[in-house]
Parts: structure tokens; sequence; C-alpha cells
């Protein structure tokens, strides 16, 4: 007769690893048999699926750690993954412009695809020139609490005995990210009024300097290359406000910024992260303990530090 044991052994070890998860998890928890195979386009919302999907899904960005988003171009490789996906996500606003794929043919094929941004109020969104929408809201951990949200309802479109996981972990982790708005809003207050102008490489930080009561500009769009010298409404700005520091994308060389620095006779400058993540493992000091910088919350204090240390003391 066929023991329990023997008949376990002719189980697929992915059944029987996803089966002994569930007897550890509580009874209102359904996980899907294999982890959902979720391609995104950002390290971004690679890390935010992660955060939301724990154990129930297996996540890659296409596009990597420390690259500009906007320059994305697909491969063949890419729209291969994607349509072996069991799921799909794109951060939205434009960010993945070169992305030129029919979304709804997509899904009419069979894939769930979700966009972050779709979480957002139309309130939520800010303008950039020429009135387009900025596509950089992770850096509001409010709205990237919404994205969170949108991340577990498109999961569970995908498997949807794990609406439970999916929502509690959703909100968990929106919970998490509404207390370091609450600390870095309460740390950055003491920033004095004539200081709170920042300037950056990249024109990335409009959402945060919202969130934050910081009047924002950068050295040029998100998606171009520093320019060979500064506007003369940039060079006017940083004169009547004293800017004194250039808040760096950390994948942009110093020496490319170097020359525009000197022309606007700034003293410094400060790499943070608003367009990607480190590569994984990286390491930074923060002002109170060293950061994992390669998923967001991390990076985001990183980067709100960096700022808080210098602009307080302008």
């Amino acid at each position: 007769m066929t023991t329990r044991r023997c008949l376990l052994r002719l189980l697929p070890a992915a059944w029987l690893a996803a089966a002994c998860r569930q007897e550890e998890l509580p009874s209102r928890y359904r996980l899907p048999e294999q982890p959902l195979t979720v391609i995104t386009s950002s390290v971004q919302a690679a890390d935010l699926v992660r955060q939301v999907g724990g154990e129930a899904v297996a996540v890659r960005s296409l596009i990597p750690p420390e690259a500009n988003p906007h320059l994305w171009q697909p491969t063949a490789a890419d729209h291969a993954a994607i349509r072996t996906a069991d799921v799909f996500i794109l951060s939205g606003l434009s960010l993945e412009s070169r992305f030129q794929e029919d979304l709804n043919a997509l899904r009419q094929g069979g894939l769930v695809v979700g966009v972050l941004a779709n979480g957002l109020a139309e309130e939520d969104i800010l303008q950039g020139p020429a009135k387009k929408a900025e596509p950089h809201f992770w850096m509001n951990p409010l709205l990237w609490a919404k994205a969170a949200t949108e991340v577990g309802a498109v999961l569970a479109e995908a498997s949807p005995p794990a609406l439970s996981w999916f929502a509690d972990r959703a909100h968990e982790y929106g919970t998490e990210l509404a207390r370091l708005h609450q600390e870095l809003a309460r740390r950055l207050a003491v920033i004095p009024a004539r200081s709170r102008f920042l300037l950056s490489s990249h024109d990335s930080m409009a959402y945060f300097g919202k969130a934050y009561g910081l009047e924002t500009r950068g050295l040029c769009p998100a998606g171009d290359a520093p320019p060979e010298k500064p506007s003369a409404e940039l060079s006017d700005w940083t004169a009547d406000h004293q800017v004194r520091t250039l808040f760096r994308e950390h994948f942009t060389p110093a020496a490319a910024v170097l020359p525009l620095s000197r022309q606007l006779k700034l003293l410094g400058e400060l790499p943070i992260f608003s367009l990607s993540l480190a590569a994984p493992g990286t390491r930074l000091p923060g002002a109170s303990n060293e950061l994992k910088v390669d998923s967001y919350l991390p990076a985001l204090r990183y980067t709100a530090e960096a700022i808080l240390g210098r602009l307080k003391d302008e």
C-alpha cells in the first residue's frame, strides 16, 4: 500500500513547497500554488510588487537599476518576457513612452496588465512643462501608498483566491509609507524658509517638493543629459535664492554636472535617488545608520536625509 510519505515523494517539489507555506499561513490566506511571474518596467515598481506580493510573486524589472527609465527602449527579449509572464506592471503617466505595445491587446491575450498611476486621483497628478503629467509620483510616499493598493488589486486579478493576502500586505505597506511621510515631514520642517529651494540634476523632484514644502528646479528634463550651460532663468533662480548645492541623480557622473556647478557658483553636490535605485546590495551611510539603497524606502530616506543635512545649514 502506498503510504502518505511515498505519495508525497511523487508530488512536484514546487507543489510541496506551496503546500507547506499554506499550512504556515492564517486560514484566510490562499496563496497561488506557483508564485505569480510578474514583469515590471521600473525597479521602483518591482520593489513595490515584492512588498505587496511577498512569497506569492516572482518579480523582475525590465529596466535595470542605475538606469534612466525615460531612456528605456524595449528589446525583443523584453517583449518575450512580458508575453510569458502572468502579470505586467507599468508605472504610467508616460514614463514608459517608448513602450508602444497596445495594453488592451495584451490583456485580450490573457496577460494581466496593471498601471500604477491608475491608483491616483486627478488632483494627485502634477503638471510639468507643456502641461504634461509629471511621472515621478513615487517621490511622494503617500502617492506610492496608493500605488501599493493598485498593485494589490492587480495581483488579486491574476490570483483571486489570494485577494486577502495581497490586500492586507498592501495595507500594511501603505501604513509604513504613511509613517515614513509623517517622519520626513516633521524632520524637513526644520529647514528655514530662506533655504527651501532645491536644485537637482534632473527635473524629477516635483512631487517630493510639493509633499515637503520645497520649491524645486532641475538642470534638465528627466530624460535628457545635462546641458553645456544653464538657462538664464535657472541662473537667476539660483542666485536670487542663494542656492549652494546641486543634488545629483546617483547614476549621473559628477563630471557631467561639474561645469554647470561651477557656472552656477555652487559649493558642492550630493547624490540622491529619484529616477532609479542602486544596484543590489549597495549600502550608503545615512544620517543615523547605513542604508541599503537598493529598495524604495531606504533610498527615499537616504535622499531626504541628504537634502535635510545640506539645506538646514544653508
